[in-house]
C-alpha cells in the first residue's frame, strides 16, 4: 500500500507518537560505548574491519537536548573526539523528530506489515530531499545537509519507531567522502518506574571519495537511568 507524506495514518500517528513522548519523556542519563573500526574494502565484498578504538561517554538528556560528558578514548580523557576515526551524534530524539518532522516533507512509501523486535510493524521505505534535510555530515572541517534515502519501522500497537536507516545519496563531488550511511535501533528499558522506548544500539559507515577506505561505528548504550541535578553519575561493571 503507497503513502506518501501527511496522507497516511500511520505516520500521522508515529509523528504524534513521537513527538508527544519526546514532550514528556524524562530527563535521564545513559552510558555510550563505541567501538570505531577502519578498513581498506568495505565496499568490495570482502571487508576485514580493524578495530582504532573504544570511545565512552555519559550522554545526558536533559529538558530536550542531548549533551556528552566524561569522554574516553580507550580509556583516557580526551577533548577531541574526532582525532581518530569519526563520530556521530543525535540517536535520541533528534534524530528521529528530524525524519518524522512535517518540515521534512518526507516521502514515505512501501508500507508492509513485518516482525521486528518480536513485534508486529509497519515499514516504510523513505525519501528526504536536500532542502529540507538535517541530517548533518561533518569531515575535515566541512558539513553539509545531504539528500537521503532510508527505511522505517513503526510498532503497530504503539506508534513508536523501532528502527531508523539512512543512507545519504547525491553527496557533492568535492565533499571528502562519497557514501554514509545510519541506523539505529530501539527498545523498551525502565527509567525509575516508567517503561520508554529508547536507543540500545546505532551503526555509521562513511567511506573516503573514490577510494575502498571505510570507517564504521557501532554503538551501544546501557545502564539508563533517571537524571537530576543532584544525580551521581557512576555505572557499574567494565565500560566495554
Amino acid at each position: 500500500m503507497p503513502a506518501s507524506g501527511n496522507a497516511d495514518d500511520v505516520i500521522d500517528q508515529a509523528r504524534e507518537a513521537a513527538f508527544s513522548f519526546s514532550e514528556t519523556l524524562p530527563n535521564y542519563v545513559v552510558k555510550q560505548i563505541t567501538n570505531r573500526y577502519a578498513t581498506g574494502g568495505a565496499r568490495g565484498g570482502r571487508t576485514s574491519w580493524q578495530q582504532l578504538d573504544i570511545v565512552t561517554t555519559d550522554v545526558i538528556y536533559e529538558d530536550g537536548k542531548e549533551r556528552y560528558q566524561n569522554l574516553l578514548v580507550n580509556g583516557r580523557p580526551t577533548s577531541n573526539i574526532e582525532q581518530s576515526g569519526s563520530w556521530s551524534e543525535g540517536e535520541f530524539a533528534s534524530m528521529l523528530q528530524a525524519v518524522l518532522s512535517p518540515a521534512t516533507n518526507a516521502d514515505f512509501r512501501n508500507q508492509r506489515s513485518v516482525t521486528i523486535l518480536n513485534r508486529t510493524a509497519w515499514r516504510y521505505d523513505y525519501s528526504v530531499e536536500q532542502p529540507r534535510s538535517t541530517w548533518t555530515l561533518k569531515v575535515d572541517g566541512r558539513s553539509i545537509n545531504p539528500a537521503y534515502t532510508g527505511s522505517i519501522w513503526i510498532d503497530k500497537a504503539t506508534y513508536r519507531v523501532l528502527r531508523i536507516e539512512l543512507a545519504s545519496k547525491n553527496l557533492p563531488r568535492d565533499f571528502p567522502i562519497d557514501d554514509a550511511e545510519s541506523s539505529i535501533d530501539y527498545d523498551f528499558v525502565m527509567i525509575g518506574d516508567q517503561k520508554v522506548l529508547l536507543p540500545s544500539q546505532s551503526d555509521n559507515l562513511s567511506c573516503t571519495r573514490g577510494t575502498p577506505d571505510c570507517s564504521k561505528n557501532h554503538v551501544e548504550f546501557h545502564n539508563y537511568k533517571k537524571y537530576g541535578a543532584e544525580t551521581n553519575i557512576t555505572f557499574e561493571g567494565p565500560a566495554n
